[in-house]
């Protein structure tokens, strides 16, 4: 039987786009946040207690209009700041807020706001016309939203005796799940006491039960002040990533059968490999990985050598593969369904098994995936 080479970039490019017409159906766990409130309410400092990243809300981020701003994080999370609150902003502010809500609520649901906080300063004892509008069109523009009190220090005014909480839980007509107070730095009053975080672990809980599930496990993994909660959410994270690739490979190794339902000669075993690709594609993107020609040539490679395919693959010049056959392993050097089911299968349980080890630190692991590395997953 003669070698057969193939143009593998080319391959690659045709099954993106397919992969891209078809919107290949895998969960996304990036999230969007917009945080809302006047200069010194204390955002930046919410969000480094939160999520647990140094972020300065000034000069680093993408301007979306002149008043809101995205911040990109890791893994899938941005932030989006609004500034512009106070009254003699608000106005000119006002109507760049409602076109970005406006347009925001156009996008696909993975591109959308998820869950805003509004936060307003306990210290300031008031809500500003520009707070109470902006909750209104929040809520309007379906928006889940959380009123965070921020600065916590005395709820109840020595003067009147009113709780600042209960004032703005009637102004806005809030359920006791859209609204905490938080101080989220530690801080010392005149006295000498040192006075800790609070509410921040409520505002958590509370942002989690908001959320629909699959943006409530990115939240989850993304925020870094409740440890336990973010394992959880990892753990659950990797069994959902696992379960989804189980349906990818055993839906690509049916379809890799019926291509093979009239037995290809070795010849033909081109036709299989779109297939193949299409598998390895789908099951990283289920990971939350993207793949690149290089990488999935790099893959390819590797599972030939050890998910036994009947076949060697080899890198040939440029960007071709070459497909050689292994002494005895085609009967009559031809491919039958169950043959090109049962490889497929492998690649994909191969694949899976390496990615579900290498869960934790899973972009060094594609960075570092070859025939060694996957041995001892071939059978698992």
């Amino acid at each position: 039987m003669n070698e057969v080479n193939v143009n593998f970039e080319e391959i690659v490019a045709m099954v993106k786009t397919e992969l891209s017409k078809n919107k290949m159906h895998v969960e996304n766990y990036d999230l969007n946040v917009l945080i809302a409130g006047s200069t010194g309410v204390g955002k930046s400092t919410l969000i480094n207690t939160v999520f647990g990243k140094k972020v300065a809300l000034t000069g680093q981020g993408a301007p979306i209009t002149q008043q809101i701003t995205k911040y990109s994080l890791e893994n899938g999370l941005s932030i989006y700041d609004t500034k512009g609150l106070e009254m003699k902003d608000f106005e000119a502010t006002k109507g760049e807020i409602e076109s970005f809500l406006s347009e925001n609520k156009a996008k696909s649901a993975d591109e959308q706001i998820h869950i805003a906080w509004l936060c307003l300063s306990e210290d300031s004892r008031r809500l500003q016309d520009g707070e109470k509008e902006l909750y209104q069109m929040l809520k309007a523009y379906g928006i889940p939203t959380i009123v965070v009190i921020t600065k916590a220090q005395r709820d109840k005014d020595p003067s009147s005796g009113e709780k600042f909480s209960d004032f703005i839980k009637n102004e806005l007509g809030l359920k006791e799940s859209e609204f905490e107070r938080v101080r989220a730095l530690e801080s010392e009053d005149d006295e000498g006491v040192i006075k800790k975080i609070m509410g921040v672990d409520l505002l958590i809980n509370k942002t989690f039960e908001t959320l629909p599930e699959a943006k409530s496990l990115a939240f989850a993994r993304q925020q870094e002040y409740d440890k336990e909660m973010r394992e959880l959410a990892c753990e659950r994270l990797r069994q959902k990533a696992r379960e989804e690739a189980q349906t990818i490979t055993h839906s690509y190794a049916g379809i890799a059968a019926g291509i093979a339902a009239s037995p290809l000669p070795f010849s033909d075993i081109a036709l299989l490999l779109p297939t193949q690709v299409g598998m390895i594609l789908h099951i990283a993107k289920a990971y939350e990985l993207e793949m690149n020609a290089e990488s999935a040539k790099k893959l390819i490679i590797a599972l030939g050598a050890v998910a036994g395919t009947g076949f060697a693959v080899r890198a040939a010049l440029g960007t071709a593969l070459k497909f050689i056959p292994g002494a005895g392993s085609l009967a009559g050097g031809m491919i039958n369904g169950t043959v090109a089911a049962a490889t497929t299968e492998m690649m994909g349980q191969t694949f899976i098994a390496y990615l579900d080890d290498n869960f934790s630190n899973l972009s060094e692991a594609i960075k570092n995936i070859g025939a060694e590395a996957l041995k001892k997953y071939a059978n698992a």
